[in-house]
């Protein structure tokens, strides 16, 4: 076996270990977590058995094979790293020891995935309890080992220190003890050390800096959280001393972190709701420090643990988010990339739903009224629509319109929303002589699908005797389910749509999108992911083209070469990871590129992996394309600014993100003026990137694709002097 490979078969074991570091702080940045496992090591011993304990957990955790991305992310490795360095501290070093932390270091995996199992239900993360769990047993225990003996060498700090860096790390120690920081100040570094139970400035500072590099949000939040507590105890007038508000202090730090901007998502709200939250956290944090003290066991990070877990499970049962506290759908372990690509999926598909609703027709429909109607559209059914069809010239009925034959709409056929089940079906109620109501059958033939829990779809209004379906079918999107009539509390005849939670007739609306409409509405045409038609806007589904299917529907399996100009070859395969995800990845570089695929319109989500690579351009230039198009259509869309944007132009823009955006990104991408649909001669969708901060552009780059009867041909991109063009190899 070659030197490489045996690297490359431990590459996850590194990962996992500086992974188990940096998630202390909730993070995956691995330089991060090289900072803190430094940190670890100012008491060599303490930093010995955290090492000790971590890797004992990752190779049971991997051994006993769980999932790898996990292991990876450090998930099963951070709550035997804190046992192991709160082992080291406490006691003294020895082959007794090591044998407990080693225990420790199995036992945390396994409570770890219990409480996974447990907590996960509920969709909470465990967070640091199994670490309490077990330091709090064998602090316990420890009173019947008699072979143990507690640890002084924390009192020795020099002497410590002079056995890690010799002599000049002692003047550097000094040099940090002498500058005049506030006492707050030092507070909070030593705060941030005890984390590691590291009672030093040097500690706390090396954290606070690795903080600062990993997120600017995670840092800023951090002093905030602080510093509520630290005034909190002034107005409340507990008795302070550095040393024993540092090893509390590191409860606000983390609180603040959890729920400011990692498990919510940073903004205005979740600054502001710290006002109260790390108060709570203060009157817990004391309290228990009593309760705690008569079994001389350490509060430690208990606090952070309820406080965090109780506000994350009381926001599952809102009924709305009016005070704007947005939980992670999608977490990325940075409050940045949390918040960008949360910012960026509002902006795209709005209150979009993992069970899209699209149009129930063909053709082009008007909105005639929309939500919050003129007429019947009010109060707890004012998220609805009707559709009928109009002439060029806006009318909605040939000869003089007497009769329901007459209307455009009648008798078109009405199509299932969405995948489902039928719930209710009317279908026997007569059709409405024109100008009349049925004002006793309000909704007159109707039918009710379910989609999904809490999400139906009620279509009404419907022709006598046309509805082919009943209750208990199953049926798919497209999908007939009736004709357009003029039954029920109907003068004329139209389609009355709308999303409902209960499958009743006659149930109260709900504010859901209906997704990819091809919207017209004051002379403007656009595709959007989600919409709420307006009235006056004349919608369609576009009908998706083969062609285009052939080329950016991308399944599963599937693999696509590319060969440059330069003569690399590329080879993306199409895979799906543990989540359902799916996603292109470069077999070369190893790039993934995240996108989701439905019937007419292809979204990239995410990217990760080298810039520099061809599928990274790829990803920037089909972000968002439709299979179904009209002539001169154009897409736009935007990008998360962190997937675009080098680091370092962000970093400014990071410390206040979560108040005010001045970067963008933004994607268009042109269909061509006057299609001749395909044909011999290929297809070309040209488009453009354009980079601005505070709406002055910075930076535009130019992609064009070409595309035949068989699918992509070929596709180029143009950003300053670089310039790439790859073409399709086919088998």
């Amino acid at each position: 076996m070659t030197k490489k490979l045996a690297l490359k078969q431990f590459e996850w074991f590194w990962e996992a270990l500086f992974n188990s570091y940096a998630q202390v702080f909730f993070s995956d940045n691995k330089l991060f977590g090289v900072a803190l496992l430094i940190v670890s090591f100012i008491d060599l011993y303490v930093g010995l058995s955290g090492l000790l304990a971590v890797s004992t957990a990752l190779i049971i955790a991997k051994i006993l094979g769980y999932y790898e991305g996990n292991i990876r992310q450090g998930f099963y490795g951070f709550n035997a790293l804190l046992v192991g360095v709160g082992l080291g501290i406490y006691f003294e070093p020895g082959l007794l020891l090591f044998f407990l932390i080693f225990l420790s270091g199995v036992l945390a995996v396994l409570i770890s995935l219990t409480l996974e199992g447990v907590l996960g239900k509920y969709g909470l993360p465990f967070l640091s309890l199994p670490f309490l769990l077990i330091f709090w047993m064998l602090r316990l225990a420890s009173k019947q080992f008699e072979a143990l003996g507690l640890s002084e060498r924390g009192v020795y700090v020099l002497n410590e220190l002079y056995t890690l860096g010799g002599g000049n790390l002692i003047q550097f120690y000094e040099w940090i003890n002498q500058l005049a920081i506030p006492s707050s100040l030092r507070s909070y570094f030593f705060s941030l050390g005890a984390i590691f139970f590291q009672q030093t400035i040097v500690a706390g500072l090396v954290a606070a800096i690795g903080l600062l590099i990993y997120s600017r949000i995670a840092f800023t939040l951090s002093l905030l959280g602080f510093y509520i507590a630290y005034l909190f105890y002034m107005i409340l007038g507990v008795p302070f001393s550095e040393l024993t508000f540092s090893y509390i202090g590191f409860n606000f730090i983390l609180t603040a972190i959890a729920l400011g901007g990692f498990f919510i998502i940073p903004s205005r709200s979740s600054y502001l709701q710290l006002l109260l939250i790390v108060p709570l956290v203060v009157l817990i944090s004391v309290s228990l420090q009593q309760v705690f003290g008569y079994f001389y066991l350490p509060v430690h990070s208990f606090p952070f643990n309820i406080v965090t877990l109780i506000v994350l499970y009381a926001l599952k049962f809102r009924m709305d988010n009016r005070i704007g506290l947005s939980t992670i759908f999608w977490q990325q372990n940075s409050p940045e990339k949390n918040l960008y690509s949360f910012s960026n999926f509002m902006n795209r598909f709005g209150k979009n739903s993992p069970i899209p609703i699209y149009l129930p027709f063909f053709g082009e429909w008007t909105v005639t009224q929309g939500h919050n109607g003129e007429f019947t559209h009010k109060d707890n059914w004012k998220h609805a629509w009707d559709f009928e069809i109009e002439n060029e010239d806006g009318i909605t009925f040939k000869n003089e319109g007497d009769f329901t034959s007459d209307y455009y709409c009648f008798d078109k056929n009405v199509l299932a929303p969405a995948n489902g089940v039928v719930e209710q079906v009317v279908n026997d109620l007569e059709d409405n002589v024109i100008g009349t109501r049925n004002l006793d059958h309000n909704w007159g033939n109707t039918v009710v699908i379910k989609h999904g829990d809490f999400l139906y779809s009620k279509l009404s209004h419907l022709k006598k005797g046309s509805i082919p379906v009943m209750a208990g079918d199953v049926v798919e999107k497209g999908q007939v389910i009736g004709k357009c009539g003029n039954s029920g509390n109907s003068p004329y005849p139209h389609l009355h749509f709308q999303i409902q939670s209960t499958p009743y007739i006659g149930s109260s609306t709900i504010d859901y999108p209906i997704s990819d409409v091809w919207i017209r509405y004051h002379g403007k045409e656009s595709l959007q992911a989600t919409s709420n038609p307006k009235k006056g806007s004349v919608v369609s589904q576009l009908v998706p083209k083969s062609e285009m299917k052939k080329a950016f529907a991308f399944v599963v399996g599937d693999t696509i070469k590319f060969q440059t100009e330069e003569g690399l070859e590329e080879i993306w395969e199409v895979k799906r990871d543990y989540f359902l995800n799916k996603y292109l990845e470069c077999q070369r570089t190893k790039s993934k590129a995240y996108f989701k695929v439905d019937d007419l319109m292809l979204h990239f989500t995410h990217f990760e992996g080298k810039r520099i690579s061809l599928i990274y351009l790829f990803y920037l230039s089909a972000f968002k394309v439709s299979f179904g198009y009209t002539h001169g259509l154009k897409l736009q869309d935007s990008f998360p600014i962190n997937q675009i944007f080098h680091p370092k132009r962000i970093f400014i823009q990071d410390f206040i993100a979560p108040f005010y955006q001045y970067l963008r990104a933004d994607y268009t991408l042109n269909y061509p003026a006057a299609s001749r649909g395909f044909s011999d001669k290929p297809f070309t969708l040209n488009g453009m990137i354009k980079k601005s901060a505070f709406k002055k552009t910075l930076e535009s780059s130019k992609f064009e694709f070409v595309i035949d009867q068989v699918g992509l041909k070929s596709f180029y991109f143009v950003r300053g002097n670089q310039k790439t063009k790859a073409i399709c190899i086919r088998d």
